[in-house]
């Protein structure tokens, strides 16, 4: 088998060709890629020490927010009854609300009714029966919207109970106070 060279050089081409072909598939494409995946990790590092670096630098941020959180904290905790049980927190209720009425208006009945969840926090409702005129009675229930403690009126019931006086009134109320107590599957009320 005579080759001549023409043949040869044909052949050479053929080899060479293939030699990079398969250097460029099988060496270079591979360093390539493993490059780019090297550079990815370097880049997606150096974002996450940004970051951290940002974090770092939010500290007296985070920390003015902390002490935010804490007067927040206690705030809100000086607006709930302190006890813990419910009985206790009544007492407490009906000792507030007999302050308020000294002088302006006369409790005819309180009733101390059954603690209830309301929006997750126990509740500590009471049921007053007063005899008043509508100016006392406005600034009783002025007390109650101003006191310190979270107070509300759920159930307001008012009648007339003299004809020749319009301004004499008998109200019902329903006064709820809060203990920081927050609902728990299963809880049973004390």
């Amino acid at each position: 088998m005579n080759i001549n060279q023409r043949d040869k050089n044909v052949l050479l081409a053929g080899f060479i060709f293939t030699a990079c072909y398969l250097l460029f598939f099988f060496v270079l494409e591979p360093i390539y890629k493993k490059q780019i995946k090297t550079n990815n990790i370097i880049k997606n590092k150096i974002q996450f020490i940004q970051k951290y670096f940002e974090i770092l630098n939010q500290k007296a941020y985070y920390q003015d927010k902390e002490k935010e959180n804490r007067i927040t904290l206690t705030t809100l905790s000086s607006r709930f009854f302190k006890e813990k049980q419910t009985g206790l927190a009544a007492a407490n209720l009906q000792k507030i609300i007999e302050s308020f009425s000294k002088g302006i208006i006369s409790i005819e009945r309180s009733k101390v009714e059954k603690p209830k969840y309301i929006e997750g926090i126990l509740a500590i409702p009471i049921e007053i029966s007063i005899r008043s005129n509508l100016k006392n009675l406005s600034l009783f229930l002025m007390r109650i919207e101003s006191n310190e403690k979270f107070l509300i009126i759920e159930k307001f019931q008012s009648r007339r109970i003299n004809k020749v006086d319009p301004e004499e009134i008998q109200t019902r109320l329903t006064i709820t106070g809060f203990i920081q107590q927050l609902e728990t599957q299963g809880e049973k009320i004390l």
